[in-house]
């Protein structure tokens, strides 16, 4: 069930990154092209646009998490993210001056790559792109690349954010390395789903966890609804519960085919309450605090189950960082 991510060749030993390697991982080709199209209308960009590797990128993402396992051509995806023109053109100004904010910043690239490897086993290489893009979601990952929209009204309103978010989604392409992500149309049964929880809750506990440390030092905890949700002990107490009770349901009852009203827990765990973002960075935070960064840098290679039964086992008290 679980689809092969492959990661394309580039890698970076050590911890340190310079400016010559940053670039070689951020990629502003579709962001430059988007609005040179949304300002001149040249039908020769779009399909320089449409023919690019960004995004055959966003298309593997679209067919990724369909529930229906829908393949999209590159060409329906970027007329949607770039049509009607005038009408996304409107906000061109603000994503071209944070554009050049980003783009000229190589010393938060490069802090941005060795925050990442900071939560990643030794040895960990950062592989890939992160393509900067125009219009889809706010920041996706698939077959070893990631892309964050710089038209997204959160980046727009605080740019700062665009460096937590780049954390975020190359620690997915780290993570990945090691784990291959399900195609969500290939859930089959509750052990499908199982998983799927399990994977969810390490890799997106593990990403809003990796990028702490930096907010923390920046003063931008509070810009973030997730990290306000983690300073507040009630809020997570009653997540953690509700989080919990669905999955040791889910993990105790017989393997059976997916109902219709399973899929409900996904939703659950995912939007709103965001749950299993914010009880898996909850559970690495414990980790760390009582067993030690080794230990949770193991689990990444030990994989979900172990990273969720180290926390629901293993007796460990609960904590969030300081």
């Amino acid at each position: 069930m679980k689809v092969l991510l492959v990661l394309v060749a580039l890698g970076v030993l050590g911890g340190q990154w310079s400016s010559v390697e940053s670039a070689a991982v951020f990629d502003f080709t579709f962001v430059d092209a988007a609005l040179q199209y949304l300002d001149t209308g040249d039908e020769a960009v779009l399909v320089g646009i449409v023919e690019g590797p960004a995004a055959k990128h966003l298309a593997a993402h679209a067919s990724l998490v369909s529930l229906a396992g829908q393949e999209r051509s590159t060409r329906e995806i970027v007329e949607e993210l770039l049509h009607p023109r005038l009408e996304k053109a409107e906000y061109a100004q603000e994503v071209r001056q944070l554009l050049l904010t980003v783009r000229q910043d190589t010393v938060r690239q490069a802090t941005c790559l060795s925050e990442v490897l900071a939560y990643l086993p030794e040895g960990s290489l950062i592989r890939g792109k992160l393509y900067f893009t125009y219009g889809y979601d706010i920041g996706v990952v698939v077959s070893g690349n990631a892309s964050l929209n710089l038209a997204h009204a959160h980046f727009l309103q605080d740019p700062d954010e665009v460096w937590f978010y780049c954390v975020h989604e190359l620690h997915h392409v780290g993570f990945m390395a090691f784990h291959d992500m399900p195609k969500i149309a290939d859930l089959a049964t509750t052990d499908d789903l199982l998983y799927l929880v399990e994977y969810a809750t390490q890799l997106e506990g593990m990403a809003v966890y990796a990028a702490w440390d930096w907010r923390e030092r920046a003063g931008a905890l509070s810009a973030d609804e997730d990290y306000e949700a983690l300073q507040d002990e009630e809020r997570m107490a009653r997540y953690e519960r509700e989080y919990f009770e669905m999955y040791h349901r889910l993990r105790s009852e017989p393997i059976r085919p997916l109902a219709d009203s399973d899929w409900a827990i996904i939703e659950r765990m995912s939007s709103g309450d965001r749950l299993w973002y914010r009880v898996g960075a909850r559970i690495a935070a414990t980790i760390e605090a009582t067993q030690g960064r080794d230990e949770l840098l193991r689990l990444v290679e030990a994989g979900p189950r172990a990273f969720v039964d180290a926390y629901s086992l293993g007796g460990v008290e609960r904590a969030l960082p300081n």
